[in-house]
């Protein structure tokens, strides 16, 4: 009960932080293109940075690795698979290739962590996690760059006022996200000793689709208005946040151990789910009903697969 309760305030608050700083962007005069793929995604990404910071200071980071990759999952196969499957989208040209650049990245550090894992034992530790943040920073420099360039344009003007009262929802609801993730991160490690859950497979199951519902949200909502950049921006601007800032934050405060049967599967799905949505983004440029049904079915296999390995290694499921 503590957990679905503080999941629903974690979600809800990150939906004010999201509201509040589009209209700052707008009071701002910042362009249309970086709102998704930096301001909206990294404003998503904040429950699952706060799970990380506060799982990994426990010395918990199964759950901050476990919550990256299985949101990472969530944004492309839920997310936009029910997009698809509910009213469909389009991935204009313009847009393909940044969205080709941070999958193909998020692809190559998803590769890293796995081989990482699967040869060491261990999936990050200090030096990775700076090499994560070095990446965040490049990142977010890129999309500011690009931003200015593209006019900044805006929907509607944001007044004075408007402007301050958005600036002190959007600091009142951070602290909210922080302060309610805590109740999140220790109830679900109180579920996993409870149920004898590898810490892993609760971050990539529970709390994953928990922290994914501000992206899940606002996504269909600018799919329903046919404002794909956005939904798209900020689901895939999401992953790159969650693999380069959160994870990052994560192993930087401490190195990070997980349950490899549960966190390979994870990986493996993650760089699946990048390379699927990648292709039909190229070949067809579309996603109808059919691409989302398909996405969704993916998604099921997923929770199938970590749910039997979960529970055909209960006895060693400490991590």
């Amino acid at each position: 009960m503590v957990l679905a309760i503080s999941t629903f305030i974690l979600a809800k608050s990150s939906e004010v932080v999201v509201e509040s700083a589009v209209k700052l962007a707008r009071f701002f005069h910042i362009g249309t293109l970086a709102i998704g793929m930096l301001l909206v995604a990294v404003s998503t990404s904040l429950p699952e940075l706060s799970v990380s910071v506060v799982s990994s200071s426990a010395g918990e980071g199964a759950i901050a690795a476990g919550n990256v990759f299985g949101s990472n999952i969530a944004n492309i196969l839920l997310i936009l698979g029910l997009g698809a499957a509910l009213y469909g989208f389009r991935v204009d040209k313009e847009s393909l290739k940044d969205i080709g650049i941070v999958l193909v990245l998020t692809t190559a550090i998803s590769a890293y962590v796995l081989f990482h894992s699967l040869v060491f034992g261990s999936a990050l530790g200090l030096y990775e996690g700076v090499a994560l943040l070095i990446i965040a920073g490049w990142y977010g420099m890129r999309m500011l760059s690009k931003k200015r360039m593209d006019g900044g344009h805006a929907e509607k003007e944001v007044t004075r006022h408007e402007g301050m009262v958005a600036f002190l929802l959007f600091f009142a609801a951070i602290f909210i996200v922080i302060i309610s993730s805590s109740f999140v991160v220790s109830s679900a490690v109180e579920l996993a000793d409870a149920f004898g859950l590898a810490k892993s497979f609760i971050g990539a199951t529970i709390i994953a689709i928990g922290t994914s519902l501000p992206e899940l949200t606002i996504d269909l909502q600018a799919i329903r208005k046919k404002q794909y950049g956005l939904a798209l921006g900020d689901a895939i601007g999401s992953n790159m946040a969650n693999i380069t800032l959160v994870l990052g934050v994560a192993a930087a405060i401490n190195p990070i151990t997980v349950t490899l049967g549960v966190f390979v599967a994870a990986l493996l799905f993650a760089v699946v789910a990048n390379i699927a949505f990648f292709y039909v983004a190229a070949i067809k440029k579309a996603f109808g009903r059919r691409e989302g049904i398909a996405m969704l079915l993916l998604y099921a296999l997923y929770l199938v697969v970590i749910f039997s390995l979960q529970f055909s290694a209960i006895p060693s499921a400490g991590g």
